[in-house]
């Protein structure tokens, strides 16, 4: 009769087979999957080593371990070197990088913990490049879910960020432990004698991370409800489900709403101004991404002072980001310098687009008894004989005159845009259209004398804001 397992051993035991029923039901790790841990040697990332080491003699998978040596604890050379000897001791491959956090902090005003981050993440991408491993794992618990969403609450995130870490990242990065509490993970290798080291930094309470874990959990387990973990990393389940189901919404409205041409990015005002406020507030995030590739540093105040800007009105954001509304578009400040060089050369067979000013254009021959109306604001009417095809559009340039219709000599075009009250923010960046060298038309302002229809003319060009 076999002796009957230990309540210790039964614990272990317990614990690989939660843990094996996630990989497999989330398909977390396939067959001939080659994993990069990241491996610090500290308590989460060791448990999670001797789990997907028991997993390997069940599943056909490679294993490697990536260590980043941030250069911040005394202890920094030690962990590497247990590292080291863990990776020898079971046959892995092992890639390690020193780096110094402080100093990418410093140049990126970064905290400790975001520069981190990271270097860190930095570094495992650019190692399971190297090594060729499609998935990344990392040692996350649920305890690190409920920090991380605390955190988060407390600086004021909104749904997006308060579903926490994510169990993994377009099938690439996988946190097989964020079920797991991490007393359990210590239980486990406890029960198992399975080494670890210690890191002191955890203790460290000037952290906000460290006092959340430290002192406020423990009190909201001990004077609100034991469970708070499991129900704070729940809360963070349900809102990570639906903020996938707004983000396919989100994705819908994107297109009206978030523009591109020519290489500059902006937002359609009149278009956020008509959604709902919660919406509004995603695409502007969506937009702030598009053009940093991330929002740190981006609290709601700004996104509502985005959504509030004006025409003409600018806003400076940290990290160098300036934008500003110029009609119905929100863009970044700097894309307007590109446009107060631009040259482009136009036949009108295709609608043109001039991003810096808000303005999009068409082109079309009509015969004389199918002119629209005369508007000389937002539409000209062009005797095509005297036309040379392509047209030159460019922003105005000092010097720059001619003869007005109904004028009897050339007039300075900057008087003539003055006269016709083009918005004094759009002037730099307006549009002139040019037949060889000869100003053609400015939208809102009179054609060129010379470039007006005569009697008889058979075809003309109509050139129009769309």
């Amino acid at each position: 009769m076999s002796k009957k397992p230990s309540k210790k051993s039964y614990l272990a035991r317990k614990i690989f087979r939660r843990f094996q029923q996630e990989i497999f039901s989330r398909k977390l790790i396939e067959p001939g999957d080659h994993v990069l841990l990241a491996y610090s040697g500290g308590q989460d990332s060791s448990g999670l080593l001797s789990l997907l080491l028991a997993l390997k003699s069940k599943l056909n998978f490679n294993l490697s371990l990536a260590h980043l040596n941030h250069g911040l604890r005394a202890s920094a050379r030690e962990d590497e070197e247990f590292v080291r000897k863990m990776a020898e001791e079971h046959n892995l491959p092992l890639v390690i990088k020193r780096v110094n956090v402080r100093d990418y902090a410093r140049r990126h005003s970064l905290n400790l913990e975001e520069a981190g981050r990271h270097l860190r993440y930095e570094f495992l991408e650019e190692t399971s490049r190297h090594l060729l491993a499609n998935k990344i794992a990392t040692g996350h618990t649920m305890d690190d879910q409920a920090e991380t969403f605390l955190l988060r609450l407390i600086r004021g995130s909104g749904p997006r960020g308060l579903r926490g870490i994510l169990p993994e990242i377009k099938g690439k990065i996988i946190r097989p432990l964020i079920f797991f509490r991490r007393r359990e993970i210590e239980a486990y290798l406890r029960e198992i004698n399975f080494p670890f080291r210690i890191d002191e930094s955890n203790l460290d309470r000037r952290f906000l991370r460290n006092r959340i874990r430290l002192e406020l959990i423990p009190l909201l387990e001990k004077r609100f409800s034991p469970e708070i973990v499991a129900n704070l990393a729940r809360t963070a389940d349900i809102l990570r489900e639906e903020e996938d189901f707004f983000n396919q919404i989100e994705e819908e409205k994107a297109a009206s709403v978030i523009k591109e041409e020519a290489g500059t990015c902006w937002l359609e005002a009149e278009a956020l101004a008509r959604l709902h406020p919660a919406l509004a507030r995603r695409l502007v995030r969506c937009f702030l991404i598009r053009l940093r590739g991330d929002l740190r540093e981006i609290n709601f105040q700004e996104i509502e002072a985005i959504r509030r800007l004006e025409s003409g009105q600018r806003l400076h954001l940290k990290r160098q980001l300036r934008l500003i509304r110029l009609g119905s578009r929100i863009m970044e400040e700097k894309r307007l310098k590109q446009g107060q060089s631009y040259e482009i050369l136009w036949d009108g067979s295709s609608p043109l687009e001039i991003p810096w000013a808000g303005l999009k254009f068409s082109a079309k021959k009509v015969n004389r008894e199918d002119l629209p109306p005369y508007d000389d604001w937002r539409r000209a009417l062009l005797s095509l004989s005297q036309l040379n095809l392509p047209l030159l559009v460019r922003p105005r340039r000092p010097g720059d005159r001619y003869q007005p219709v109904g004028s009897e000599r050339p007039r300075k075009l900057k008087d003539i845009m003055s006269s016709r009250h083009i918005p004094l923010h759009l002037r730099p960046f307006w549009p002139v259209f040019l037949s060889g060298d000869e100003i053609v038309w400015v939208p809102g302002c009179p054609v060129n004398e010379a470039f007006k229809i005569r009697e008889n003319e058979p075809e003309i060009m109509v050139l129009e804001i769309l």
